[in-house]
């Protein structure tokens, strides 16, 4: 994986992604942008910061969003869940990975998503 400035920033001693046992595994996206800036502030915005986020980090893994097996996405708040759902599905379109959203505590921002994708022509191994 090349460093760059569109990458989502890493929070910590981690892939961002890795390719095991012929799937891409990504790790929590959260809404920040390389400097670790929070995006946005209501569910909407941060919800659409995070997939531009998993959609950068697909990308550096040669996958994209029609090639996702499985999500889990986690609100700070799940009261909101019906305006995250309403950003996830225009934003996802037609890809319907199987999914799981789960309320919990997060670090000072109201959604992180994590993922499972079916490999496309990428780089087989991350950093």
């Amino acid at each position: 994986m090349t460093e760059s400035s569109k990458q989502p920033s890493k929070g910590g001693h981690y892939s961002l992604w890795r390719r095991a046992g012929g799937l891409i595994f990504v790790a929590g996206q959260v809404p920040r942008d390389p400097e670790r800036n929070i995006l946005g502030d209501t569910i909407e915005e941060q919800t659409t910061a995070v997939l531009n986020n998993l959609r950068l980090v697909l990308e550096d893994a040669g996958t994209d969003f029609s090639r996702l097996v499985r999500v889990q996405a986690y609100l700070s708040d799940i009261s909101e869940f019906q305006r995250f759902n309403a950003v996830y599905a225009k934003v996802m379109g037609s890809a319907a990975p199987v999914r799981t959203t789960i309320g919990c505590a997060l670090n000072g921002v109201r959604v992180e998503i994590d993922a499972v994708a079916e490999p496309g022509d990428g780089p087989i191994n991350a950093q």
